[in-house]
């Protein structure tokens, strides 16, 4: 049962992303309404697939990398729907989307490595869980920060192409980073200190992690990202810059544990 609602959703969101190209390159409403209805039936599937994963191990579905993939790319459709029916920026999905297809795809390309038991706690499924919204209105911000600096460059050659005109305006982008900026740096406050009252009850010298030290190094860079645009007004090109490196430090975030090794299995 749980493989066939993984499928299903899989599928669907493919269906969302070939549905949304076709849309942002001809323009058709009917195209993106087929999209809009691929992705639901593909956000609803997946949320199935996770209660029922959830139902059939007698676990939260977050205890090993597969689950946590499968969850982190639940957290990025759930942020598109977010920004979509807030700011109804039609062009997101195609940019958001493939992302969700290629990460529920990188299921079958990684090992289950289940976290032992005895480290299992509420704190943790609360940890991970942060984490991984955060981590997804991150990807939301680095997109944003992605579609901001094209646009610039379009509107600074005076001759913009076609897709300027299908892409969301400069200030609509700026909002709409900051705001998923604010609340993924939220989560991932809250995330790191439940790892770190989690850690200190299960876990002797886990400030000497190699993924902890990586992720308060994110944390660092995107405290540094807020106080420049709330101190002297950074925004715009300067922050989407800062933001990219954030994004890159979440990514060797996400990655650390697989070739530096420690405790951390995802």
């Amino acid at each position: 049962m749980t493989g066939l609602l993984f499928n299903l959703a899989t599928v669907a969101y493919a269906v969302g992303v070939l549905s949304s190209g076709v849309f942002f390159i001809y323009r058709k409403k009917p195209f993106f309404d087929a999209a809009l209805v691929a992705i639901c039936a593909g956000f609803g599937l997946h949320t199935g697939f996770l209660i029922a994963r959830g139902i059939a191990t007698g676990q939260c579905p977050l205890i090993d990398l597969r689950d946590s993939l499968a969850f982190f790319a639940w957290t990025v459709s759930l942020c598109f729907f977010i920004s979509y029916f807030r700011y109804r920026v039609q062009a997101l999905g195609l940019f958001l989307l493939p992302w969700v297809a290629l990460l529920m795809l990188g299921t079958f390309l990684v090992r289950s490595s289940p976290i032992p038991q005895a480290l299992r706690s509420s704190w943790m499924y609360f940890h991970v869980l942060c984490l991984a919204l955060a981590y997804g209105m991150f990807f939301v911000t680095f997109v944003a920060g992605l579609l901001y600096l094209f646009q610039e460059r379009e509107l600074k050659s005076r001759k913009p192409r076609t897709f300027y005109y299908r892409l969301p305006s400069l200030d609509l982008l700026d909002d709409l980073f900051y705001k998923f900026l604010i609340a993924g740096f939220g989560f991932m406050t809250l995330g790191l200190m439940a790892g770190m009252i989690w850690a200190e009850q299960k876990w002797i010298d886990w400030h000497t992690d190699a993924k902890v030290i990586a992720a308060l190094l994110t944390w660092c860079i995107y405290l540094v990202l807020i106080y420049l645009r709330m101190s002297v007004g950074w925004r715009g090109r300067r922050a989407a810059f800062i933001n990219v490196a954030g994004f890159v430090s979440v990514i060797f975030t996400l990655v650390s544990a697989s070739f530096l090794g420690g405790l951390h299995k995802f």
